[in-house]
């Protein structure tokens, strides 16, 4: 039985193998293959008539190799992913195909703390839209702000979507989705999405920090999303900077969310615009002094800066990405000011091998969520990863 069980597992192994050599190389040969996966060529070929059977893999016509000797080209099917964030204000979705390029996007939007079934409903509508007539679609991703029970199958708490509290997403997601789909917290989403489209490609491990309307990060370690034993590792916006500081969300006081997330800097924005902001994707540059703008950016990243220097003296991880809605609005500009604000805070030896980038990533919540059915063609948990 032993021996049965781990066939199996190097066969799952070495299809994810093919097909990933796939995916990185959209027309390729099954000669090719063998020789990127050090596969002999009859695995390969059996492989690849199993790949085609399951309507994943097709022939593409027949290319002259360097010795003169034509071969058959491999691709994929047409057969496509979707991605879908839920979010404080809107839900946006992605349609992408096996390669990862992005056919199609769509949004919508909902008033501020939203009813469950406005939420639900927003949810079918952008998947409606990206699948609509669409037979080849293999699985949906959906990934949502909070505390995620992934083994209960419940949203425990969601302090930006009160409305989903206690909810069984099986159950409220499978009345909307006709699709297979897969969930998961919207940080550590988009740490996935980080990981196979983005800065995260070229390293095995890296933390995704994303400041927007809350804090949290996404930890990759050896190409896997790391939770820890309870499962929520990455809440960073709850780690305490100021003891006894202002109130949080969360019931606690003096959390980074409460000095450097998005809610906490629009007053300071607003006092200086004629039009108040509801939501900082509608800044427009320009719009402010440069001097207040470079007060804020610098109050931020001193801000921010502490609450990553925790992370860098516990982890001394080599890559931090930063991604949201702040980074979007302030640039390279707040890089700087957030290392000086690290190197004050940690342990010199810590932080000197440690480089911070900003995410250029666009949609890319809901990228992260794509990657969920993405991750299920190509990955074999806790033994193969992109």
């Amino acid at each position: 039985m032993e021996n049965l069980k781990n066939h199996s597992l190097i066969k799952r192994i070495n299809r994810s193998k093919i097909l990933n050599t796939i995916r990185q190389n959209p027309m390729v040969a099954r000669s090719q293959i063998a020789d990127r996966t050090e596969l002999d060529k009859k695995s390969i070929t059996n492989f690849v008539t199993e790949l085609m059977a399951d309507g994943l893999v097709e022939e593409a016509g027949r290319r002259e190799g360097a010795s003169g000797r034509p071969f058959t080209m491999l691709r994929f099917c047409e057969k496509y992913v979707v991605g879908i964030y839920i979010g404080p204000h809107f839900t946006r979705g992605v349609l992408l195909d096996l390669y990862g390029t992005i056919v199609s996007s769509y949004e919508e939007e909902y008033p501020s703390l939203p009813s469950r079934e406005t939420v639900l409903k927003t949810l079918e509508n952008v998947y409606t839209r990206l699948t609509f007539g669409n037979n080849a679609v293999y699985g949906v991703g959906i990934c949502l702000p909070g505390i995620i029970d992934l083994d209960g199958e419940l949203v425990i708490e969601s302090v930006n979507l009160p409305s989903l509290n206690g909810m069984d997403y099986r159950q409220a997601f499978g009345d909307a989705i006709r699709h297979p789909f897969f969930v998961e917290e919207e940080s550590a989403a988009i740490a996935l999405g980080e990981k196979w489209f983005g800065v995260g490609r070229h390293y095995d491990d890296f933390i995704c920090v994303e400041l927007s309307g809350g804090i949290g990060s996404g930890i990759i370690y050896q190409r896997r999303l790391f939770k820890g034993a309870g499962k929520y590792a990455g809440e960073l916006g709850h780690v305490v900077v100021h003891p006894n500081g202002k109130p949080c969300r969360c019931g606690n006081r003096g959390c980074l969310e409460a000095y450097a997330s998005e809610t906490a800097i629009l007053p300071e924005l607003n006092q200086f615009l004629d039009k108040p902001l509801s939501r900082l994707a509608y800044y427009e540059p320009g719009t402010l002094p440069d001097a207040e703008l470079a007060r804020i950016r610098d109050h931020l990243a001193d801000e921010v800066g502490r609450g990553l220097a925790a992370v860098v003296n516990i982890l001394c991880p080599r890559v931090i990405i930063l991604t949201g809605t702040i980074p979007d609005i302030f640039g390279e500009e707040l890089i700087g000011p957030i290392k000086e604000s690290v190197e004050n805070a940690c342990l010199k030896g810590c932080f000197e091998h440690t480089n911070i980038y900003i995410s250029r990533l666009e949609l890319l919540d809901a990228l992260g969520a794509a990657t969920l059915p993405l991750a299920d063609i190509f990955e074999v948990p806790d033994y193969f990863y992109v």
